[in-house]
């Protein structure tokens, strides 16, 4: 049977060549009932459009490109996770990108967008500061819709969708005092880092509100493989300090730190607590499983997904602030003192 062509999938369909076309690029702009004829008539000769030669007529070639700061960090895996369901279910590729915790690379990525058909960039950057604004020039420079993720970047006119990161190292301060901790210290990725600072910053000031002030911040690299050596060599010094608790700015440091207490011989949670941030995949299968913050990546994946499609669909956003509230999850390793 000779392959079909979109001219004959309208001529049985009964309508226009530029509706098969829209059905196919835009199908919420198709009537149900035209939608429901065109498929008919495309599943019985098995037609699949050309999506190359619909990027050469449209310089359209429904593919985003996402860009991490890592593929070592569990909770990007959910950030891809849930922009790929609801991309892939309008009919989007997604193309994805790991800037390895450089700027450096960011900017080697920029080049490669632009020698290729993207549609449209997904950015959550490595620092979520100034830093991160070369690239997002580079986009506006070549007129490719950006829109940020997990990260606010001050002073620019690109939307984004963050979760309220502030608020999170609120709750996490919050359940450690409900539990009766005073001596409390934190371990955190860079401060460098806007979420991680913001995290901080929330936590602190409930500290502060009480009279109370962390027994040290203890900073530990980006690279992952650096995390446990570093947790190591500070270790003798937090024991000595004597905290009740430690809040950790994110769940893969606690899984290290939980490691690290226990070969000294320090109990989770009898002799120091622990409070994680994130609720990664492994939260709740770890002994003790992890009391922590729930930092809805999968869903901050969709909801920037959501947004972008609109953009390239209806050519304006959605919005241009979108903020997700974390919330607290109790688990094992909180205890009442």
């Amino acid at each position: 049977m000779k392959k079909a062509t979109i001219y004959k999938i309208a001529r049985e369909a009964g309508v226009s060549v530029t509706t098969v076309s829209r059905f196919f690029n835009n199908p919420g702009k198709v009537k149900e009932a035209t939608r429901e004829k065109i498929f008919a008539v495309c599943q019985k000769y098995n037609y699949q459009p050309s999506y190359i030669a619909s990027a050469i007529t449209t310089k359209k070639t429904k593919t985003i490109a996402l860009l991490v700061p890592s593929f070592k960090e569990p909770m990007f895996v959910e950030l891809i996770g849930g922009a790929e369901y609801i991309l892939s279910s309008r009919g989007y590729c997604l193309s994805i990108f790991n800037a390895r915790q450089s700027v450096e690379k960011e900017l080697e990525i920029a080049k490669i967008i632009d020698s290729r058909f993207i549609d449209g960039v997904i950015l959550s950057g490595v620092y979520g500061d100034e830093r991160d604004k070369i690239f997002i020039s580079e986009m506006v420079k070549r007129n490719i819709p950006c829109i940020m993720v997990d990260r606010i970047v001050p002073g620019v006119d690109i939307p984004y969708v963050a979760s309220n990161e502030y608020l999170g190292g609120k709750l996490a301060a919050c359940y450690l005092l409900e539990n009766n901790h005073k001596r409390i210290g934190i371990i955190t990725y860079s401060r460098e880092v806007h979420i991680f600072n913001e995290r901080i910053r929330g936590f602190t000031e409930i500290m502060g509100e009480k009279g109370l002030r962390e027994l040290f911040i203890h900073e530990v690299p980006l690279e992952f493989k650096n995390i446990e050596e570093k947790v190591r060599s500070f270790m003798q010094e937090i024991i000595s300090q004597k905290p009740t608790a430690i809040f950790t700015i994110a769940d893969s440091i606690a899984f290290f730190t939980i490691r690290i207490l226990r070969d000294n011989k320090i109990k989770v949670p009898e002799d120091i607590s622990i409070m994680g941030y994130d609720n990664i995949l492994y939260a709740n299968a770890i002994n003790p499983s992890l009391s922590t913050i729930h930092h809805d990546m999968f869903e901050l994946g969709k909801v920037v997904a959501k947004n972008l499609i609109y953009r390239l669909e209806n050519g304006n956003y959605s919005n241009m602030e979108q903020v997700v509230d974390p919330r607290l999850i109790a688990r094992e390793s909180v205890i009442k003192i």
